[in-house]
């Protein structure tokens, strides 16, 4: 396979995750009007200095431009872009929350099978986890960056690369793990093999960990302004160096599981000050949200961290 498959807001959401787990990456075009994108792009440039967008290390090196805390610098980013329907559609198929973020039915509680021992006593025993059991309980923003490519003399491929990486090893010692992470990419602006569209590699989340990409197998996510690419953990992919002066935006974020550490510390890079002017979704997409067991305030909540209720167990 040479391409990404592209699809369209209308087509099928089961099409699009049937590609997903077997390509490891989609394109999704024209997802949002590019006034969207210059909206949420205008907010970031309001936000923060020029001097906060400066970047200079090996994975960004200097003449581009990075923005980490993006859910708190653009709500239209959040509100339009993150929880977008269509979008977590998908990623509810891919990361099967029990409750869905889409607003969809509610996953199924995971059974476990109870066997009699010795003496009387008992010993819970779990079945293996069926890819429609639940994965988790909801899923939160796992980092949210603004990543813009420039041309010039620093330009240049970045190195190839897994978003699980940053969880190894631990990863591996969870048996028959299921997908935990979904990363997507908005184009702010038009993604072309010239400018920097990230380099994507089909199929390779399925690859043993150390086989290294040939340049033939790389393909590009070239796409119009509005338009998105998704892929998964195990996928390779990076930025590609630009040949032009055009700046190449992109509006990144992961969907990370609830019972995984966030990437980026959504509670200093979104305060509760900001939170507050965030919808329910939102806020709950960003991490001010518990699980019955994950993440609880006693005296608050559970599903609005921010307010006076009950989340704690104890």
């Amino acid at each position: 396979m040479k391409y990404l498959t592209s699809f369209t807001e209308k087509d099928s959401t089961e099409d699009i995750v049937k590609t997903l787990k077997s390509d490891g990456g989609v394109i999704i075009e024209r997802l949002v009007p590019e006034e969207v994108m210059d909206e949420a792009y205008q907010e970031v440039q309001s936000n923060v200095s020029q001097a906060q967008q400066s970047s200079s290390t090996s994975l960004w090196p200097e003449g581009n431009r990075t923005v980490g805390g993006l859910a708190a610098a653009s709500l239209t980013y959040t509100e339009k872009l993150v929880i977008h329907p269509k979008t977590l559609e998908i990623v509810d198929a891919m990361l099967m929350p029990i409750e869905p973020m889409s607003g969809g039915i509610p996953a199924t509680e995971a059974k476990s099978e109870v066997v009699e021992i010795g003496d009387g006593g008992t010993q819970v025993v779990f079945k293996a986890p069926l890819e429609t059991d639940p994965n988790c309980h909801h899923y939160n923003i796992g980092a949210a960056v603004m990543l813009e490519v420039r041309g010039g003399p620093n330009s240049k491929h970045q190195v190839l690369h897994r978003e699980n990486a940053i969880y190894q090893p631990f990863i591996e010692h969870l048996p028959a793990i299921r997908e935990f992470l979904v990363s997507a990419m908005w184009a702010g602006s038009d993604f072309t093999r010239d400018n920097g569209a990230t380099r994507v590699v089909p199929s390779s989340h399925r690859w043993p960990e150390d086989r290294i990409a040939q340049e033939n197998e790389v393909v590009q996510a070239e796409m119009p302004k509005g338009s998105l690419v998704m892929w998964l953990s195990r996928t390779l992919h990076g930025s590609a160096k630009s040949n032009t002066n055009q700046r190449r935006t992109g509006f990144f974020n992961s969907y990370l599981v609830d019972w995984i550490r966030q990437e980026e510390n959504q509670f200093i890079t979104v305060p509760p000050e900001i939170a507050e002017k965030l919808s329910d979704k939102a806020k709950k997409v960003v991490g001010y949200s518990a699980s019955p067991n994950l993440g609880w305030v006693k005296g608050r909540d559970k599903d609005n961290l921010l307010v006076e209720g009950r989340s704690s167990p104890l």
